[in-house]
């Protein structure tokens, strides 16, 4: 989904304009750059958390000669889903002695 796919999507749902959606999707963009960079955190309540990580510099190799390089450390924005999605996007297995549907 793109951005012009979530604001119209907002929109319909929300029955509020698409540029009043649009400055809205664009000051909660801003939001989250802003805390993830001041407090490493950015919490979407009832979805998620958006959480900066480091990555440790390590020892690589270039795909097309095969060399070591090495691939210095970096931070990375990685995303936790609440327990809700995670149900969601996985039911639970079905427990021995339950009925199938």
């Amino acid at each position: 989904m793109n951005r012009d796919e979530m604001v119209d999507g907002i929109m319909r749902a929300s029955g509020i304009s698409k540029a009043n959606v649009s400055r809205f999707y664009d000051g909660l963009v801003e939001l989250a750059k802003k805390k993830l960079a001041a407090d490493g955190e950015f919490v979407f309540p009832g979805l998620g958390v958006l959480r900066v990580k480091v990555r440790k510099a390590r020892e690589g190799r270039n795909p097309k000669t095969g060399e070591k390089i090495r691939i210095p450390r970096k931070k990375v924005v990685r995303f936790g889903a609440y327990k809700d999605l995670k149900e969601i996007l996985n039911p639970a297995q079905q427990k021995e002695g339950e009925p199938t549907e």
